[in-house]
């Protein structure tokens, strides 16, 4: 619900890097998983980063807290035990590793599930696409209950056989690439010089996926990511910076129900003080005539429907107070 914008203010920036979600890509062995562990680590020393593996490569990294994925039902089992609140208290962020496999992990489910070899032969009228992305959004419920989710990438070299230009891009399709990179505040390409590692953050063609939202230098040793981060943040909004959280993606539930009864209650309250004709045109605005000719009533809404019960209740509230019949 939007507050009251008498009480607007200015947008502040935060220096708590906790809550930007990004993206790590690089070759293969280059120690992605490592190294992002390490980092988040820095950020929340109290916290664990928890891994959501869909290979098995982890398994040689000491002291990294991980859960292989296999299926569907052992990812749903997981969702639903991260809205435990003290899991929330033990675990920073939630990781996926790797992205390009956790994409495979959603094809195949609905390949699987709809006895198909690819997503065109699911159904008609792009049925298969939009399974798939409807499984992809499986990220956005973990957001939705309070963590900030991170991702690993694979990278795919190429080289233009006529120009010879290079480039390291993500291996991921349209619809992948763009759910997760749009969310993300970085996107970058970690890379190994003289035993150290580096990351870049600056979209150039030979790395035209990448993403910098804080104007971060072209090359950062990772080491010193947290401290260069932060500079730059404090340096990008200058008065207007804050340590608190900015960024809550966490999806308060409502109470349906009693949604529901407040409008049921505001439309009693209207027609015992003859304004039935205005509430009923109200109803029959957002909720239309069943196959009867009459106007669906409050009864006709459902539990999917919160957001448009929501609107008539406001709606409802307005006529009641146009007419002074709220106390």
């Amino acid at each position: 619900m939007v507050g009251n914008l008498l009480d607007l203010q200015p947008n502040k920036v935060s220096i708590d890097l906790t809550q930007y979600s990004i993206v790590i890509m690089g070759d293969t062995g280059i120690g992605k998983t490592t190294t992002l562990m390490k980092f988040l680590k820095e950020l929340s020393p109290d916290k664990e980063p928890f891994f959501l593996e869909f290979e098995d490569r982890y398994q040689n990294i000491p002291g990294i807290m991980a859960v292989k994925i296999n299926n569907m039902s052992d990812f749903k089992s997981i969702i639903g035990q991260l809205r435990n609140p003290a899991l929330k208290e033990k675990f920073s962020c939630i990781i996926i590793d790797t992205l390009d496999k956790y994409e495979e992990f959603c094809e195949r489910y609905v390949l699987e599930n709809r006895d198909a070899e690819i997503l065109k032969d699911v159904g008609a009228y792009g049925e298969g696409s939009l399974r798939f992305k409807s499984a992809l959004r499986n990220i956005g419920v973990i957001q939705s209950i309070g963590y900030p989710v991170h991702y690993i990438a694979q990278s795919s070299y190429s080289k233009d056989f006529d120009t010879k230009k290079e480039s390291n891009s993500l291996k991921l399709n349209k619809n992948t690439f763009s759910y997760c990179r749009e969310a993300a505040y970085l996107v970058g390409y970690m890379y190994a010089e003289n035993n150290e590692r580096f990351i870049t953050f600056k979209k150039t063609d030979k790395y035209p996926d990448l993403k910098d939202t804080f104007g971060l230098p072209d090359k950062v040793n990772v080491k010193e990511l947290k401290s260069i981060w932060t500079k730059s943040v404090e340096s990008l909004g200058g008065e207007y910076v804050t340590k608190e959280k900015t960024i809550d993606k966490t999806i308060v539930e409502e109470d349906f129900e009693k949604i529901k009864s407040k409008g049921i209650e505001l439309g009693g309250l209207l027609a015992s003080n003859g304004r039935l004709d205005e509430a009923t045109a109200i109803l029959q605005k957002n909720l239309g005539i069943d196959d009867n000719g009459n106007v669906k009533m409050f009864d006709s809404l459902r539990e999917s429907q919160l957001e448009l019960t929501k609107v008539i209740v406001m709606e409802l509230e307005e006529l009641a107070n146009k007419y002074n019949l709220l106390k």
